[in-house]
């Protein structure tokens, strides 16, 4: 597998060694909407790359979250993964497809704002998940 300068450069920012396993994980995650929890990560990257063994599969996803490179979500009850870009950002979770937006920041300040102003309450905008159903699946 050949593996784009890019992510190495991802796992080296972060302070990771860009290990094989690291990098097929990352490369996994990369350009996904919906979370995979581990199980499922292990289980594609066995079909499409080469066999890596779940433990490691848990372990490089602790790693990656732990460095700021993976988000996680708890989905159905399991601890799902996604790769995010590095900007303070929100979600929002379809909770029919299990989709991930990221929401454009100027509409969550906008509506923190309003928040304040109506309730006098400041969040920790650093990370906020807004459960609902998306438009992909609203008009099924």
């Amino acid at each position: 597998m050949t593996v784009p300068i890019a992510l190495d450069a991802q796992l080296r920012v972060a302070g990771l060694t860009p290990t094989a396993q690291r990098r097929a994980v990352l490369a996994l995650l990369i350009g996904r909407t919906r979370p995979l929890a581990a199980q499922e990560v292990h289980a594609e990257l066995n079909r499409s790359v080469r066999h890596i063994g779940l433990t490691t599969v848990y372990r490089a996803l602790h790693t990656l979250a732990e460095a700021g490179l993976l988000h996680t979500f708890d989905l159905r009850g399991q601890r799902a993964y996604r790769h995010c870009g590095a900007a303070p950002h929100q979600h929002l979770i379809c909770t029919s497809c299990d989709a991930v937006t990221e929401c454009p920041p100027d509409i969550v300040r906008s509506w923190l704002n309003e928040l304040y102003q109506h309730a006098g309450f400041t969040p920790h905008p650093d990370r906020l998940d807004l459960k609902g159903t998306c438009g992909a699946c609203a008009n099924k």
